[in-house]
């Protein structure tokens, strides 16, 4: 007996799947901050006695300040991922951060959160001119650059390729522009922090969160204390990104 199964409709129906498979790893590659699609990304450091501190979307004028004095108690350094607009408006905060030992990356002019949709030539100003107001602040250009929120496209994996620099990304985050209490964060981090890790933190309160008006970063700084003593506690060492990096070529320093 013939088959009449009609064709047009499992055709369809096998364009329809290869569309949707197709949706899905382009959105995986551009939202996902593991994929390495577009460019490759440092999610992790040599050391498996070490971790990694970094904080994003600052430099804020009240809490910056509080949690460098914080690791500066304890003998620690990190780096500190810079909105260039909030460097503009703070260049002495900044310039704290430089001063004190720690690394200063690029974060992006703006933090857009769609920023995906946005032209090659869009990223190198948002780029380019983060470069030129940490370094005016500071002295010191950045040899490091963290996408917003870890979305990578073709357009910005371009601009940052140009301005030789890795894209840094991590490993646990602290999930601390969420609402909650600086013991549940504590808790929350010395439970998934182990050796290799790069720790995604907080100082500053990009301007396009819904709550940007009234949001701080307070409760970071009020749990790190508690964070650093529980590392020491499980033998795990805070390195600074770069050193912890070099010896391993997972940077290149620039001229």
């Amino acid at each position: 007996m013939a088959d009449t199964t009609p064709i047009l409709p499992l055709a369809l129906a096998a364009l329809a799947a290869g569309t949707l498979s197709s949706a899905a790893l382009l959105s995986y590659s551009v939202f996902s901050p593991r994929c390495q699609f577009w460019a490759s990304v440092v999610r992790g450091i040599p050391q498996r006695d070490g971790v990694a501190l970094t904080f994003d979307d600052g430099p804020d004028p009240e809490v910056t300040p509080r949690i460098l004095d914080i690791l500066a108690t304890h003998g620690v350094q990190a780096t500190f991922f810079m909105i260039g607009r909030k460097v503009e408006k703070h260049p002495e905060v900044a310039a704290r951060v430089h001063q004190a030992g720690h690394t200063i990356g690029n974060h992006s002019l703006d933090h857009d959160h769609f920023g995906i949709n946005r032209s090659v030539d869009y990223w190198r100003k948002q780029v380019g001119e983060t470069q030129r107001l940490i370094t005016e602040a500071t002295g010191q250009r950045p040899l490091l650059f963290r996408p917003p929120m870890g979305f990578k496209t073709r357009s910005l994996a371009r601009a940052v390729r140009e301005e030789r620099l890795p894209i840094i990304g991590w490993s646990q985050r602290g999930y601390d522009t969420r609402p909650g209490t600086p013991d549940a964060l504590v808790r929350k981090l010395l439970k998934r922090t182990s050796g290799h890790d790069i720790v995604l933190l907080h100082d500053g309160v990009d301007a396009q969160r819904r709550d940007a008006a009234s949001a701080t970063q307070r409760h970071t700084a009020e749990a790190l204390p508690a964070y650093l003593e529980g590392l020491a506690a499980k033998d795990l060492r805070v390195l600074p990104l770069l050193e912890a990096l070099l010896p391993a070529g997972g940077v290149q320093s620039q001229p």
